[in-house]
């Protein structure tokens, strides 16, 4: 077993690719606080504005999306400065680790934008390879027109990829196309489903079967699918930009939240800690660490795997019924009035959203899905923040009249839901958190970032 997983890792490396990069972090990609200290260290930034999504309005055609690629010490085309753009960038360890480095790959690469369309979402994978970086902008134009309701696209790195499979593999595939999906979702989008397929590889051989995966994705769920060919690097590499279309106002109202408004957790933290744990055990230096706890069950192994590959379409569904139709106002009695993702940024999310809110947030509970393997993880320093989520798992804020409907909706679509906290009040961002998040969590820069109560 051990044998065929390094056979495995040493395929995967040999492709440029870093198959076992994401264990500490549960993901690949910088997590949103880091991306945001490094935008925070760029001087006169007049040209983003970070958020979790972006979104503008839809008048009864798709965008048209123009993709470049750069080497990543480059800034982006002039010709096509003007235009609405969502970024993926995949950068050298040591950058992503440096905030002031990356702060200043950051404003060369993007500072001659214009302001006119501020940069919105950009995802920043990492690789220890340099000779895999790259820089990719896509590029939008927009359509005038009567508008419809709005368009939400997203952009997304496959945030990590299982060792036990081929690099071939429809699962590393799925999981980067699922999670391109995720936030259109958690927007409450329903239609217009579209993948952009970001991906590339060494070989004609295994780019062909990339193409298939990539197909056989969509044709199952019944997805639009545009090919706008491989990055041409010659780097193993699975990501996408999605888009869809709603017809309803987007729950992210931060500006009506208000004290007294409960947080609804749609699923517990904590649920990619085993498949970090199980990957360590396959790691045979590891083994004597790992032997103090009982080995991963390969069934919670393979449960995990399926929810990172499969979209949850249920709950696009469930968001658009508590949102109002587009053009109307919402009215928090009957409205969800924001989300947020929590993803593998796990707890973190919390302090995200008490910023763009402007909110104080009293956490009563952070139910954890594999409590004992999370302290385990943490306790051994092997998973840095044993809180990262997998798919489903997100915040809603809304009424607390309103809250038992949502949950009782989540229920019964396979969600486990529960109201963790309460909007205290309006006065400046923060969390206070009633349990020991250093159980779970061994980061010293995200736990210092909390008001633990006694």
């Amino acid at each position: 077993m051990a044998h065929d997983f390094w056979q495995n890792i040493f395929k995967y490396q040999n492709l440029g690719f870093d198959p076992i990069g994401w264990i500490s972090n549960c993901s690949n990609e910088v997590d949103s606080f880091s991306l945001g200290k490094s935008f925070e260290k760029i001087k006169h930034n007049s040209w983003a504005n970070l958020s979790w999504f972006d979104s503008f309005y839809y008048s009864g055609k798709n965008p048209d999306i123009t993709r470049r690629t750069y080497n990543i010490n480059e800034s982006i085309s002039d010709e096509l400065k003007n235009k609405k753009i969502i970024s993926l960038m995949r950068i050298h360890n040591e950058v992503a680790e440096d905030y002031q480095s990356l702060s200043n790959l950051l404003s060369n690469f993007f500072g001659k934008k214009p302001p006119k369309h501020q940069l919105k979402k950009v995802v920043l994978s990492t690789t220890s390879q340099y000779d895999s970086q790259f820089g990719l902008v896509d590029y939008i134009d927009t359509h005038r027109g009567n508008k419809l309701g709005y368009t939400a696209v997203n952009i997304s790195s496959g945030k990590l990829i299982d060792p036990d499979e081929e690099p071939d593999s429809i699962v590393n595939t799925s999981i980067a196309l699922a999670s391109a999906l995720e936030n259109l979702l958690l927007l409450g989008c329903t239609s217009g489903f579209k993948l952009i397929p970001i991906y590339d590889a060494p070989d004609e051989n295994l780019l062909d079967k990339i193409r298939t995966n990539n197909d056989m994705f969509a044709a199952k769920h019944n997805l639009l699918l545009d090919d706008y060919s491989s990055l041409k690097l010659g780097k193993l590499f699975f990501g996408a930009t999605a888009y869809a279309h709603s017809t309803k106002e987007l729950p992210v109202r931060y500006d009506l939240i208000q004290p007294g408004m409960v947080l609804i957790l749609t699923d517990k933290f904590g649920s990619l800690t085993p498949l970090s744990i199980y990957t360590i055990n396959q790691i045979g230096e590891m083994n004597s660490i790992i032997g103090n706890l009982e080995s991963i069950d390969i069934n919670i192994k393979n449960e995990i795997i399926k929810s990172l590959t499969q979209p949850r379409f249920s709950l696009g569904k469930i968001i658009s019924k508590y949102c109002p139709d587009f053009g109307k106002e919402i009215d928090p009695n009957i409205n969800i009035v924001g989300v947020y993702p929590v993803g593998s940024d796990g707890i973190l999310a919390l302090i995200n959203l008490a910023k763009v809110s402007n909110t104080h947030l009293m956490i009563n509970e952070v139910p954890i899905k594999y409590e004992d393997l999370a302290k385990f993880a943490t306790d051994e320093f092997l998973v840095s923040n044993s809180t990262a989520s997998i798919n489903g798992c997100h915040l809603i804020i809304t009424s607390e009249d309103l809250a038992p409907t949502i949950l009782e909706d989540l229920r019964k679509h396979s969600f486990n839901p529960q109201i963790i906290g309460f909007v205290t009040d309006k006065e400046r961002p923060m969390v206070t958190i009633n349990n020991n998040i250093n159980k779970y969590v061994a980061a010293k820069h995200i736990t210092s970032l909390f008001n633990i109560s006694s």
